[in-house]
């Protein structure tokens, strides 16, 4: 099985903290002295950025590092003391200021030699600067090697990545960025998607919509590409043996805006990684809590919430009554386990194993004491796990998240005054979650009378609102002509069933609220939700999913049309779709999907001509079915988007594979602000 794009960054990584040898994974020595025979491993100091620390922090822990050899990890930035006789190790972005500080470090002799890695191709100006500063010290001999890793970019799930670039909606909206400043994002995202690229040694096909920033980062990305795929020299691409399987099996790089679906980045979610993400804003897979002790003191508490805990790998995605009764289910094995244990050592609990009796048969005292170690280590997974869920029951009551939830599930059948009893309802204490629910109902409803829309928005206010946000997306919807696709969204299964499910949901998930009063012991978790165990939000595909099924689908034979020519998805707020959210929009499934994708501009690296290829052959190279696919989007991207589509790439026969990146991993309360100040900035 092919390894996943977080797999590839870790074994990236290991083999630049094995002083760029090849490694066979953590724990396994790749320098020279393992690969002679000896058992201890090239002891060094790493020293990063911060963007470094980040990339490194997302996939790997302390623990990973020290069996890698590494003894301390300190930030370039902080004052450090020497260290003779050990190599360090350096990991940083290419900039001016990092040169400064390297040369710095060399200059004052903090360590014997100097490994250094830089996030990204360090440009020949700076290169040069290096080495004039080394010569001038007279310490060139001490800088052991100089890499370009192409590993800017970071990798919270297997296949999801983010350029970890905060606030770009904002950046390539506000009127006031200079065109030079423009540029320099543009580029810097176009370094990021080649590094992802390099990283999966993957040429694809690109394709992007027209005419906003992915048809640049497009245009940008090719040349790029094109520069190292035509030399015969500086090819990275043909460096390894994975090149012959890349070849084989070339991607679609699917780009895109977006605007071309706001929705998506302010509904309410009912998975668990979805709730956790838009409540406490999981960032380099960590979150903080703050919860109540014994005493009613507010404790603030951080969990890390990686791949490697299975629970978390298999439950993230799940809907969160399931995960929550699944919880309980893996906290009763749990005791009945433990209980099994110390039963076997004569001791109460596992606190008191040091007491085992040691009249016990070596067996049972060998099982006990092999024991310790693992069932330790689950029972801090599971209270982890336990506090997290206890919490969202907390936030899900305070918020009524469960009856937003089923609200915009069915939001193209709202009526208007529905949504104002929700947003007038005291009870729903949250002004954000009103504000939300309102954006939604709006987008669902291209031809809501103004009428209707001033009496919403003076409820808004009268409940606090700040409607800085909302302002902002009328003033795109008016100057763009948008269209929304949520009034119609793509369910599997017929309209009648899925109308039933919803009632099912909101007939019971509306009623956990009430029952989470009694909630006072870890032990009622599984009871309070056992009602909801086989109930399931609707299936639906989002449209950056339809998008991209229509993509590899080989639905590429564009005629490189004009934009904007009534293709008729209306996708959130897609600047470029011409129909209303009504008739000819999503309802009809795959095949508005597929018209907005024939208009889409294509780009192939590998092709003589150079420039869009729509309409030619070249963009049809790969008019068959693809398999792989990598969709990123220009703006922000959630955890709703990556679940939807790994749920659309397992369901597929045969399976496909899809990563899916953005600029940066955002909630509904960020991107929100993020509308909030382009407003304000007139």
């Amino acid at each position: 099985m092919d390894q996943s794009l977080r797999q590839k960054q870790i074994g990236a990584l290991a083999r630049m903290l094995h002083l760029n040898e090849d490694s066979t994974g953590f724990g396994s020595f790749g320098n020279g002295n393992a690969d002679s025979g000896a058992s201890v491993p090239i002891w060094k100091v790493l020293v990063f950025d911060g963007f470094c620390r980040d990339v490194v922090s997302t996939v790997l822990r302390v623990n990973d590092l020290r069996e890698n050899g590494v003894t301390v990890h300190m930030l370039l930035s902080s004052a450090r003391s020497p260290i003779p006789d050990v190599p360090a190790i350096y990991f940083m972005q290419p900039n001016a200021e990092n040169i400064q500080l390297i040369g710095k470090d060399i200059s004052q002799d903090l360590y014997e030699l100097y490994y250094v890695n830089f996030s990204s191709q360090l440009p020949r100006t700076l290169l040069e600067e290096f080495a004039v500063q080394t010569t001038a010290s007279g310490t060139s001999h001490q800088v052991a090697q100089v890499y370009d890793q192409y590993l800017n970019f970071l990798c919270p799930e297997e296949n999801m990545f983010s350029l970890h670039l905060p606030d770009t909606f904002e950046a390539i909206h506000n009127p006031s960025v200079t065109d030079t400043a423009m540029s320099a994002l543009v580029d810097r995202i176009v370094n990021g998607l080649f590094s992802v690229l390099l990283t999966m040694k993957a040429v694809p096909v690109i394709s992007a919509p027209r005419g906003n920033a992915a048809e640049m980062i497009a245009s940008r990305l090719d040349a790029k590409l094109r520069e190292h795929v035509m030399s015969s020299r500086n090819n990275l691409f043909s460096e390894g043996t994975e090149d012959v399987v890349a070849q084989s099996k070339r991607p679609i790089l699917v780009l895109l805006d977006r605007e071309m679906d706001l929705s998506s980045m302010l509904t309410h979610s009912w998975t668990y990684q979805g709730l956790i993400h838009d409540l406490y804003d999981i960032k380099l897979n960590q979150i903080a809590i703050s919860q109540k002790d014994e005493s009613g003191k507010t404790l603030k508490k951080s969990y890390d919430l990686n791949v490697s805990d299975s629970f978390w790998a298999n439950n993230a995605p799940l809907p969160f009554p399931e995960v929550a009764i699944s919880i309980d289910d893996a906290s009763n094995a749990f005791k009945r386990e433990a209980d099994d244990i110390t039963r076997m050592g004569g001791v109460s609990s596992l606190d008191e194993v040091s007491n085992l009796d040691m009249g016990a048969s070596t067996k049972q005292l060998q099982r006990a004491i092999t024991s310790l170690p693992e069932l330790t280590a689950r029972k801090a997974n599971i209270d982890m796990h336990m506090n997290i869920a206890t919490s969202l029951l907390d936030m899900i009551k305070d918020r009524q998240l469960d009856v937003l939830f089923q609200m915009e599930e069915q939001i193209g059948r709202q009526s208007k005054a529905s949504i104002i009893e929700a947003i007038n309802d005291s009870e729903k204490a949250n002004t954000q979650d009103k504000l939300r629910l309102y954006i939604l109902y709006m987008l669902a409803n291209e031809n809501l009378k103004q009428a209707d829309k001033d009496e919403c928005e003076a409820a808004l206010r009268a409940a606090g609102c700040d409607m800085e946000s909302l302002e902002y997306i009328n003033k795109l919807r008016g100057l763009n002509k948008m269209s929304s696709s949520i009034a119609s969204p793509s369910v599997n299964g017929s309209a009648g069933a899925a109308a039933t499910a919803s009632g099912d949901l909101l007939g019971k998930f509306s009623s956990i609220s009430n029952r989470l009063a009694g909630f006072t012991d870890s032990s009622s978790l599984g009871s309070i939700l056992s009602g909801v165990r086989n109930l399931l939000p609707t299936r639906k595909q989002l449209p950056i999913t339809r998008i991209v099924e229509s993509a590899m689908n080989g639905r590429s034979s564009g005629t490189g049309g004009s934009s904007g020519g009534g293709s008729g998805l209306g996708i959130g707020i897609g600047l470029r779709s011409g129909g209303g959210a009504g008739g000819g929009g999503v309802g009809s499934g795959g095949a508005s999907s597929s018209r907005m994708f024939e208009d889409f501009v294509h780009f192939d690296p590998k092709h003589a001509r150079r420039g869009n290829l729509a309409g030619s052959n070249a963009a049809n190279d790969t008019a068959g079915p693809s398999q792989e696919a990598i969709v990123f989007v220009v703006g922000g991207g959630n955890y709703v988007e990556y679940q939807n589509l790994m749920e659309f790439a397992q369901r597929a026969t045969p399976r496909k594979n899809i990563v899916y990146g953005s600029t940066d991993i955002v909630n509904a309360d960020g991107f929100l602000q993020q509308l909030a100040r382009l407003n304000k900035n007139k």
